[in-house]
């Protein structure tokens, strides 16, 4: 029985929310249901993270363009991969490495978010925002309760109102629509460390569907070499039958001339 889809469940949003995001493909269906709200968004590119720098750019090039076709206000903070570096940095080599190097280390994440929203919430504040928001729950491959606790804290820090909401029931949705918009689609999170993560779990992934289909192709060899003995069984066994027979059509044309009837 297949678990039920879950339901994007819309908060109370403030009037004017200054919305993080992390790329222009995860803002499509947020920005969608917002607007469908009536709620003033101002567009936020906070994500020195990304590297290397023309993946930046390209992410950054996808985002603004889709924010100003749909008439929003876009904001770029500076690009410091400086600054994502020394937060990750700090961190003991253990919170920083993956164990299976495939699935991201939650506390590396975590020093992500909290850069990146700090940003945010200092420019909310300081140009009147009620709110900030973001996009990063919306991807089902992001720690969702993590990016909640960091939002809320930098909020508290910078005075201004946290505005969750988890969007990844959302995330087939900005598949659809990214594609439809013709956005530059990235294939890791943004930072080298998950390039390589992504790249290490795509490998693992075809590696295992080679496996699958070897064993596939391997049942099916057995499968027709269990076919091929039983249709030489069968021919075999008919073979001799024939010979039987005909031994038998043999013997009793002897047996007819060896006797024959007295008139």
């Amino acid at each position: 029985m297949n678990a039920p889809e879950a339901t994007f469940r819309p908060a109370s949003a403030p009037h004017r929310v200054l919305l993080h995001i992390c790329c222009g493909p995860c803002s499509t269906a947020p920005l969608r249901t917002l607007r469908e709200r009536s709620v003033s968004v101002a567009v936020h590119f906070a994500n020195s993270n990304i590297a290397p720098a023309e993946e930046y750019e390209r992410r950054l090039e996808a985002a603004r363009g889709y924010a100003e076709a749909l008439g929003l206000p876009f904001v770029e903070s500076a690009y410091e991969p400086g600054a994502w570096a020394r937060a990750v940095g700090a961190l003991p080599e253990e919170a920083r490495t993956s164990t299976d190097g495939i699935t991201p280390p939650p506390e590396r994440c975590r020093a992500c978010y909290r850069l990146r929203f700090r940003d945010a919430a200092a420019y909310a504040a300081e140009h009147g925002f009620d709110a900030v928001g973001t996009t990063l729950s919306v991807s089902p491959y992001q720690y969702t309760d993590i990016i909640r606790e960091e939002l809320e804290r930098a909020c508290a820090e910078a005075g201004v109102e946290a505005f969750f909401e988890d969007y990844s029931p959302l995330y087939p949705e900005t598949v659809t629509a990214s594609k439809e918009a013709g956005l530059y689609r990235q294939d890791y999170c943004g930072c080298l460390p998950s390039k390589a993560e992504a790249d290490a779990g795509r490998a693992a992934r075809a590696a295992e569907r080679a496996a699958r289909k070897a064993e596939r192709a391997e049942a099916r060899a057995q499968e027709e070499a269990r076919a091929a003995m039983k249709r030489e069984e069968r021919t075999a066994y008919a073979a001799k039958q024939a010979r039987k027979r005909a031994m038998k059509d043999v013997l009793r044309g002897k047996h007819a001339v060896s006797h024959p009837e007295t008139p």
